[in-house]
């Protein structure tokens, strides 16, 4: 109750989580174009998740999880259904979970196994292990993966994480009420939790008990999945957040018309790729100066990568800004001394060798 008088209260007065401000791109995260100016870029359409395992890098990408060979992909595996996302297990395992809700084993000491947290768990946005432990972040109760937008325009918060015991194969719920949990990392006592709605990484206690911790907040972009560094963590964000998108969250009535009346891709809403189409809303005053889009503009989709120290603080960035080609970031993972980005929105992986990244701090 008393949580839904503060709701009613900032939305009459825009303050909490009502407020229609964006943080600015500033400090260590201003605007660059690093991603752009990767020299390594190879095309993968439809890549999601990527992941490094005994020495090889993976991708998924629909229903089918590539391996990278050189320079180019070949599939390693295909699934009865599209692969939700992917994580090495310490014993060199892969768990890959796929978009019916099932997670399969392959390799290590549970190779061959098949899992589910729950009958209903259908919305698996990322994984982590700690020892015979995996951690499982469920977007939300009510809606699938591909339907993140809806689930925005909707204010859901009905995400929760779920613990399997990978030998016994028992499942429990860590913690619910989340809002899109979309990356995970776990320490065997504790879990860090992406809350993409609220724009915030929160700690959780890997027994389910206290209360989150908030370690990072009020992001300016929508916080993915959370991958281990050499030193830290990287995080991937999937989409900019705008003032537009922003002012349109506190209009109840618009955003049931405009989901119920408008096709979804028309909808004032961030997107992994924007600007493909005439009859996209303006993009919050993203126009074109004598023919060519504004680098600075205010835009749906960008790309978006941020390494984080070992307190989830951030230490620099790799951008892509409104008129890049690297837009829609959705997993980030160290290989072989050298940092790949997976940018589904535009379709493509690039790299830049770790000793390139510099320190922002």
């Amino acid at each position: 109750m008393i949580s839904g008088l503060v709701r009613a209260w900032d939305n009459l007065l825009g303050h909490g989580e009502a407020a229609v401000t964006v943080p600015p791109l500033d400090g260590t995260l201003r605007p660059n174009r690093r991603l752009d100016e990767a020299t390594w870029r190879v095309t993968l359409e439809g890549v999601d998740c990527l992941v490094s395992v005994n020495g090889d890098l993976l991708a998924s990408a629909g229903s089918a999880v590539h391996l990278l060979d050189g320079e180019t992909w070949r599939i390693l595996s295909e699934h009865e259904a599209e692969v939700a996302c992917l994580v090495a297990l310490p014993d060199g395992g892969l768990a890959l979970a796929l978009a019916t809700g099932d997670i399969l084993v392959k390799g290590g000491s549970f190779d061959g196994r098949r899992y589910r947290a729950s009958t209903d768990v259908r919305c698996i946005t990322a994984m982590a292990a700690s020892g015979a432990d995996l951690y499982i972040a469920n977007g939300s109760a009510t809606n699938p993966p591909d339907a993140w937008q809806l689930d925005l325009l909707q204010r859901g918060a009905s995400g929760s994480v779920w613990r399997i015991d990978l030998a016994g194969g028992e499942s429990a719920r860590v913690a619910g009420d989340l809002a899109w949990p979309s990356g995970i990392a776990a320490d065997g006592t504790s879990i860090v939790v992406s809350e993409a709605w609220r724009h915030r990484l929160v700690k959780i206690d890997a027994s389910g008990t206290g209360r989150p911790q908030v370690l990072y907040a009020d992001l300016p972009a929508y916080p993915g999945r959370i991958a281990p560094a050499w030193e830290g963590y990287w995080l991937a964000a999937f989409a900019p957040r705008t003032q537009l998108v922003e002012f349109v969250l506190r209009e109840s009535v618009y955003r049931r018309r405009m989901i119920g009346t408008v096709p979804r891709s028309y909808w004032i809403a961030p997107t992994l790729r924007a600007g493909r189409s005439f009859y996209e809303p303006l993009q919050g005053g993203g126009v074109k100066h004598l023919g060519l889009l504004k680098p600075w503009a205010p835009t749906m989709s960008a790309g978006l990568c941020i390494q984080l120290d070992s307190a989830f603080q951030p230490r620099l960035s790799l951008q892509s800004r409104a008129d890049g080609a690297t837009h829609g970031v959705t997993a980030v993972a160290e290989h072989r001394g050298r940092i790949y980005a997976a940018a589904r929105g535009d379709g493509v992986v690039v790299s830049i060798a770790l000793e390139d990244l510099g320190d922002e701090t």
